[in-house]
């Protein structure tokens, strides 16, 4: 094993030669060779005069910048939340109301070759009947892309998080307990080239995790959050080939190493691990349509630690966007991951999820937006730690309205549901929040 200065050393030296971020899965950085939203839908041909379309458009346009566009946001949001710590109804719940601020800024580069991008992201909340899980998260962030010429081109991207642990998702010690408050600092660089009818990328990534301590321990069944912190490395390699115009098949190798800062844990478990996954796929793109990506393959990630079993299975994921009408985006999709784990004896999760996102323009300054998935949180225990494996199912529903009096400002309420099934007793628990969310935006 590495030393600790040497591999922060290797996780920060990989992260300045980046030079932009990779985000965490809800804003992910479109990359190249990854599937994107297909262009506008036209319906029928445009022959209205520009001022009649331009009154339409409600989106931002922000603010011209040199070569840039600066794009600033304000949200303010006032919330409930009838099950602030995600207990079960025996033992008892605490609502609490909840006011969020929410300010932003996005910087895009508005060149015809290349691209440079800068964004900073608050969101800082406060609990009315529950001041240990008021938490301060922001980000900042840059990605880039530098062309070499059409079709091939290197890119990368650099962030610093700092984010928190709703109670009730996977890792989270279920009962009245303070926030869990983390750093991550990621970045990745890539390279990308299609020639004829090949294409070619491959990317490295590195995710360094540093936690707060929230005095949870042994006691409570985690690992405390100092021994958490570690550095996950990722190496990918992907060849496709063009059969048809605009539909590709492909196949994808890629590597992972997870390496803690300190070993053993309080448990005496050592959590350092390796895996891999081969998968193969393919990618369309309708025109104006759809746009999907579908895989399949296999995945196995090993531990150290002989204690720990190997996290192995098959492997697949789904990303696309259906526009069946020119207001109307579908977007499915299916996500399998191995996750590390923060409950003592278990070594990692297999997280999968499925789902739809809907969001429908009723009227140019009206949108319906609504989402639904199913998730599953699947742990590795040691068979030494004497335990069944722990399983939660996680049900979501939201839905929401977004208006738009003028195109600077916005508002609309939201709603979501929650509910975790698990096969260990008294962690199931259903929680329903409710948002009204005021914005301000150029």
């Amino acid at each position: 094993m590495l030393p600790r200065p040497v591999r922060r050393a290797f996780a920060f030296g990989a992260l300045a030669l980046a030079g932009g971020p990779l985000f965490c899965e809800a804003n992910a950085q479109i990359v190249p060779g990854s599937p994107g939203p297909p262009p506008p839908r036209p319906e029928r041909p445009e022959t209205r005069p520009p001022a009649a379309i331009e009154g339409e458009r409600y989106e931002p346009i922000g603010v011209q910048v040199g070569g840039f566009r600066l794009f600033p946001v304000l949200e303010l949001n006032e919330g409930f939340n009838d099950n602030v710590f995600a207990t079960t109804a025996s033992s008892g719940q605490t609502p609490s109301f909840i006011q969020i601020i929410k300010p932003g800024l996005e910087l895009r580069s508005t060149w015809s070759n290349h691209m440079l991008n800068f964004r900073a992201t608050g969101a800082f909340a406060f609990y009315t009947a529950a001041a240990i899980q008021n938490y301060q998260d922001f980000s900042v962030s840059t990605d880039g892309r530098i062309d070499i010429q059409r079709n091939w081109n290197i890119y990368g991207g650099l962030s610093f998080n700092r984010q928190h642990e709703d109670p009730g998702t996977p890792n989270t010690v279920s009962g009245v307990n303070s926030v869990t408050i983390y750093n991550q600092s990621s970045g990745n660089v890539g390279y990308y080239q299609k020639f004829n009818r090949f294409s070619g990328k491959v990317d490295f990534r590195t995710d360094y995790y540093s936690y707060y301590d929230n005095g949870q321990g042994l006691a409570q069944g985690v690992v405390p959050n100092t021994e958490r912190d570690r550095t996950e490395l990722r190496e990918s390699v992907r060849f496709g080939y063009e059969f048809i115009n605009n539909y590709e098949i492909w196949v994808r190798g890629s590597l992972n190493q997870r390496l803690y800062d300190n070993q053993p844990d309080a448990a005496g478990f050592y959590r350092n691990s390796s895996g891999w996954e081969l998968v193969g796929g393919f990618t369309i793109d309708v025109g104006g349509l759809t746009t999907a990506e579908v895989f399949a393959g296999y995945l196995q990630q090993n531990y150290v630690d002989s204690r720990f079993q190997t996290v192995q299975g098959p492997q697949f994921g789904l990303a696309a966007y259906w526009t069946p009408l020119k207001e109307l985006w579908i977007k499915p999709y299916v996500k399998r991951t191995v996750n590390e784990a923060a409950f003592v004896g278990d070594s990692g999760y297999l997280g999968t999820s499925f789902g739809v996102e809907v969001d429908y323009k009723v009227l140019p300054n009206v949108r319906l937006n609504g989402r639904g998935d199913y998730s599953i949180a699947d742990y590795q225990a040691s068979p030494s730690a004497g335990t069944t494996n722990r399983y939660d199912q996680y049900y979501l529903f939201q839905a929401g309205v977004m208006y738009s009096p003028i195109r600077e400002f916005f508002v609309g309420p939201q709603y979501q549901y929650i509910y975790r099934s698990s096969n260990q007793p008294g962690l199931d628990y259903g929680q329903n929040v409710i948002l009204l969310r005021l914005g301000a935006r150029l």
